[in-house]
């Protein structure tokens, strides 16, 4: 499902989620530029989600499962007691926000969002599966939030990671994605960068 990563701008991030029917209400693009992109594109592989706080202080969850998703399912299911604040509190909201943008290309900050008891990031790219890999993490965490008959109130803000033309790439110009998998490890690269000259 992973495919080259191809230049992306705020109009086709727009038009993908348009054509597909997907809301695009809290939904953000990553800043970067040439020399931070491969970190940037990489986030939705590193991270699966974070999870802060009314505060916008980040919890991470504090129990057994390893599924993602089933740990998002226990805290809109209120089971607070398998999340606790995170002991390194250097990841924010307000700090996360800062490295975005709407689809209407403004900064934001976390009075752009209703008050909430509990923020949900995700971050998704195009070439990381498109559809099928959206469905899987952005549309799944929104069901479960309109699905929740919880007295807790959720936001999710979902974060597109694609290369972008305003991060100083050539539009619609592709990188090359390279993998290798060595018994359980896979090592994932990208090369021929389209950077603007």
């Amino acid at each position: 499902m992973l495919k080259n990563p191809r230049v992306e701008n705020t109009k086709t991030i727009r038009e993908f989620q348009t054509s597909n029917n997907y809301s695009r209400e809290n939904s953000l693009i990553i800043k970067a530029d040439t020399s931070d992109a491969i970190q940037k594109i990489f986030l939705p592989i590193i991270v699966d989600y974070y999870i802060f706080d009314k505060n916008g202080e980040q919890i991470c969850y504090a129990n057994s499962k390893t599924c993602s998703g089933d740990q998002i399912k226990e805290l809109i299911k209120g089971e607070l007691d398998n999340f606790s604040k995170c002991k390194n509190d250097s990841v924010t909201l307000e700090k996360i926000l800062e490295q975005t943008y709407d689809l209407s290309e403004n900064p934001i900050t976390k009075s752009r969002f209703q008050k909430s008891d509990y923020y949900i990031v995700t971050y998704w790219a195009k070439y990381l599966g498109g559809k099928k890999a959206y469905e899987d993490t952005v549309v799944f965490l929104e069901d479960q939030i309109s699905e929740s008959n919880s007295s807790l109130k959720f936001t999710a803000i979902n974060i597109n990671t694609d290369l972008q033309e305003n991060w100083g790439f050539i539009a619609g110009g592709k990188a090359k994605l390279k993998y290798k998998q060595k018994g359980g490890n896979l090592t994932l690269t990208i090369d021929d960068l389209p950077i603007k000259k």
